[in-house]
């Protein structure tokens, strides 16, 4: 009896090679089902990124001029418009005018935060897109070196704060010998006459506390 197998092989017929075109037409099919798959990858990562960064920048744009040489955040560039300012007053520190849009976020003995009133951040003790104002450390002994100016009368130093792109510290002598450092996260928006305006209306009360760090 004939193998089974070798009955189909007779009815196939022997195997035909694949002409030069159909050899090129399938390596042409390969090809672009490659490039179709790159593509598709690249165009994911893309829509990753730009995701990321539209994420950024509207995080970004949620903040405004601010303060604080340790933390590391950006903010919205915003001029400064000082106004009165007509709320309760902190307890270490008093202040005339504030930016306008901006309120008193907290205030203790030890330090006083301003920020935007939309502020995403509302903890006082996070200066990242805001101002804060403190007296000089007690374990901090060095004599501030910067831009000379006077602050109402009194001796002051303006010097790049150290950690936040366009941040800004000024120092300002007190009566007894102390510094009061007012720290702006991002003071682009400020020309230095705004900046001692402003400080000029901070007025260091009696009970305002030294802290360490």
């Amino acid at each position: 009896m004939m193998d089974l197998h070798d009955r189909l092989d007779r009815i196939a017929g022997s195997a035909a090679e694949p002409s030069a075109a159909e050899a090129d037409a399938d390596l042409a099919r390969g090809r672009r089902a490659l490039r179709r798959r790159r593509f598709a990858r690249a165009l994911g990562t893309s829509a990753i990124a730009a995701a990321a960064l539209v994420a950024a920048v509207t995080i970004s744009t949620q903040t405004g001029p601010a303060t604080t040489p340790r933390d590391k955040a950006s903010a919205q560039v915003v001029a400064a418009r000082l106004v009165a300012y007509e709320g309760e007053q902190p307890q270490g520190f008093t202040i005339d005018k504030v930016p306008a849009g901006w309120e008193v976020q907290g205030g203790s003995t030890g330090n006083l935060t301003i920020a935007p009133k939309n502020a995403a951040d509302k903890n006082p003790d996070v200066f990242v897109g805001k101002i804060a104002i403190v007296l000089q450390s007690r374990d901090d002994h060095r004599t501030p070196t910067g831009t000379q100016l006077e602050v109402g009368g009194k001796p002051g130093v303006l010097e790049a704060a150290d950690g936040s792109e366009g941040g800004k510290n000024l120092w300002v002598k007190q009566p007894d010998g102390v510094w009061m450092l007012v720290q702006f996260w991002d003071a682009r928006g400020w020309t230095q006459q705004d900046i001692v305006e402003f400080a000029d209306g901070i007025h260091v009360q009696p009970g305002a506390e030294r802290v360490v760090g």
